[in-house]
């Protein structure tokens, strides 16, 4: 019930943009913005690159608004114009943008100072980070749609544009990687405590 209360708002946001009201403009850009630039930091650590597209695309979606379909999601449509305009930026600089994917985590002075850590939540997340950071960087981008922003198989296809049965396929393949990676992980870690003491 929330969810589709949540969709009527958003078309009716959505609405009232295509007719020219700035405040609804306003609210999408405010309400979006973070998760567009969440999302950007997935293929590139270039912020100010991040911003400039992200400001590009609200600028055409003011310019484009009358052309816009109604029926159309605002986030996916959102995520579909970020992902190819930053797409076309990299290319455009030449830069690889799975090179640029990745941003470098703190290393642990000591290796207690890891343990330590790891006994933590904040260790425990911290350490699913960097497994996640390690998987492939469409295995990444899948799970960050998929988990972090709630879209379904199909709507990650489409923004994506891959098949339904790839997304299925990289989740898979992500989760079981992930689940492999940080049970070592853990073992590993488990293993180092118990033969200090």
């Amino acid at each position: 019930m929330i969810l589709s209360q949540i969709q009527q708002e958003e078309s009716l946001l959505w609405e009232r943009l295509k007719a020219g009201d700035t405040a609804a403009f306003g609210e999408i850009s405010l309400r979006y913005y973070r998760l567009l630039f969440d999302y950007g930091r997935k293929f590139t650590k270039d912020r100010e690159l991040i911003k400039d597209v992200i400001q590009d695309v609200l600028l055409l979606v003011w310019q484009k608004r009358g052309q816009i379909d109604s029926n159309e999601n605002v986030k996916l449509y959102l995520l579909k114009i970020v992902r190819n305009r930053l797409y076309k930026e990299l290319q455009k600089q030449q830069l690889r943008a799975s090179e640029d994917y990745f941003e470098q985590l703190e290393v642990a002075d000591s290796e207690e100072a890891l343990i330590i850590s790891t006994e933590s939540t904040q260790g425990i997340v911290a350490k699913l980070n960097l497994h996640l950071k390690a998987l492939p960087k469409r295995q990444q981008e899948v799970l960050f749609l998929k988990f972090y922003q709630d879209l379904t198989n199909d709507e990650i296809a489409e923004v994506m544009h891959i098949n339904r049965q790839s997304v299925a396929n990289l989740l898979h393949n992500g989760l079981r990687l992930l689940k492999a990676r940080f049970f070592l992980t853990t073992l590993g870690i488990l293993l180092l405590t118990w033969s200090g003491q």
